[in-house]
């Protein structure tokens, strides 16, 4: 019985600096909460943009990859992919069905990384 290596996940994210700049506009807006309670939904969108940062992108791996946002992820394996195009600055996923999906944090440059590690 053959026992298949898989390669580690190629993770691309977006800057680091975005988490931070998040956390100092939350740290920021809890001084509004002690002028008043009306400042409260103000505090939500800074931690949504944190975890936003620190969580969304792509993972690509010799089976598929997987797009994760804020709340949700979708994973594709590359039997449904036709290929990859690069369009403004961003790179998607064209599929079998003629349905597109983005590369969060994929840059076009990354295009050759991606297909070295799958070897496609």
């Amino acid at each position: 019985m053959t026992t298949r290596t898989k390669r580690p996940a190629v993770r691309f994210r977006r800057s680091a600096s975005l988490a931070v700049a998040a956390g100092i506009a939350t740290i920021g807006a809890i001084p509004l909460l002690a002028e008043s309670l009306w400042f409260l939904p103000i505090l939500p969108v800074p931690i949504a943009v944190a975890v936003w940062a620190w969580r969304a992108g792509t993972d690509v791996d010799d089976d598929g990859f997987t797009v994760r946002a804020l709340l949700g992820s979708r994973r594709v394996s590359w039997q449904a992919v036709d290929g990859l195009v690069s369009q403004d600055g961003s790179v998607q996923a064209r599929l079998a069905n003629g349905h597109f999906v983005k590369l969060d944090a994929v840059r076009p440059d990354d295009i050759q990384r991606i297909t070295a590690l799958t070897g496609q």
